[in-house]
């Protein structure tokens, strides 16, 4: 899991001095399922962070760390990516003809579920906004893969394959009629920078305290009514939905940047496109995925969030949320 791409200690030790770092040792890391990742030591004991991007190609690799750059210097709590030693404002090497990236090392380790806590996703909701606020100046525009077109796509090539698991298939009129409903409703005023996908492998803590935000690859302009519902979503269910932690979520949220009307009244909407953005993309990502490949991620959670959030209703929902 984690580790598509190989990295030797002569092409890691290459691969450094094109930042100005002299690198020791290189370790694959078993994070993420969409880019390798790897640990690299450097001399004097430090390490750093290279992520290996499989499916970016430069010029997206080198818009994210410009994201980064700016969001760092405005707040939010994510790490600066390294420019590369020849200057020119560039932060991307490349590797077996992919991005590479590196970053500084961040201390600290994801939540389990079971170990969330309020004062966890207090933070999480506060991080978040930061990022909306920052975000508001970053003048490149950033374009979804996921909305209701790009959904629409992949719902159509299940359609067409045949080997999809009876399952899925019977669920897939009820997921176009999901689909084609929710593409018509307004969810709040956009954004020019959300996160996307701040789920609890993209966070680290320490001691209690957070210190790192991850994995800004899926940032697009979008509406904060869908960012923070996509978290809540993320963070406030294990096997049910845990009202407290959703409530601090919203509440550390508020506390930044409170909600506007209009964005209050499409969380509802909101929080059902969350849910059947990440079960479509789960069927089509990892349902059909021949397992070991990668870690396995199932569409049903976000089904049953759905379900727990539509017996909510709208009100219900908002007041849950204290916003």
């Amino acid at each position: 899991m984690g580790i598509f791409t190989a990295l030797s200690v002569e092409e890691a030790r290459a691969l450094g001095a094109r930042f100005g770092q002299h690198v020791t040792g290189a370790r694959g890391l078993d994070a993420g399922s969409v880019n390798t990742s790897y640990a690299l030591t450097i001399e004097g004991g430090k390490r750093l962070f290279l992520r290996i991007y499989e499916g970016a190609n430069v010029a997206v690799a080198e818009r994210e760390a410009r994201l980064l750059v700016h969001l760092s210097a405005h707040g939010v709590p994510t790490p600066r990516p390294l420019p590369l030693a020849s200057g020119g404002g560039s932060f991307v090497a490349e590797h077996a003809g992919k991005p590479a990236v590196l970053f500084p090392w961040i201390e600290g380790e994801p939540i389990c579920q079971r170990g969330v806590t309020e004062a966890h996703t207090r933070a999480v909701g506060e991080a978040l906004a930061r990022v909306h606020l920052a975000g508001a100046s970053f003048d490149e525009p950033l374009v979804t893969r996921f909305g209701p077109a790009d959904l629409a796509a992949r719902l159509a090539r299940l359609h067409e394959r045949t080997d999809v698991p009876e399952e899925v298939r019977r669920f897939l009129p009820e997921l176009d009629r999901r689909l084609e409903h929710l593409s018509r409703v307004n969810l709040g005023p956009t954004l020019p920078v959300i996160h996307a996908d701040l789920f609890r492998d993209n966070v680290l803590f320490q001691g209690g305290a957070l210190e790192a935000l991850l994995d800004f690859e899926s940032a697009s302009s979008g509406t904060a009514a869908f960012d923070l519902m996509v978290t809540v979503l993320a963070w406030c269910f294990g096997d049910e939905l845990d009202r407290g932690l959703a409530r601090a979520l919203a509440s550390g949220y508020s506390a930044v940047r409170p909600l506007e009307s209009d964005e209050r009244a499409a969380l509802f909407d909101a929080a059902l496109f969350a849910a059947l953005r990440f079960t479509i993309t789960r069927i089509t990502d990892y349902e059909l995925r021949p397992r070991g490949l990668s870690v396995f991620k199932d569409y049903r959670r976000f089904v049953a969030r759905a379900a727990a959030i539509e017996a909510l209703a709208p009100r219900g929902l908002v007041e849950m949320l204290g916003v």
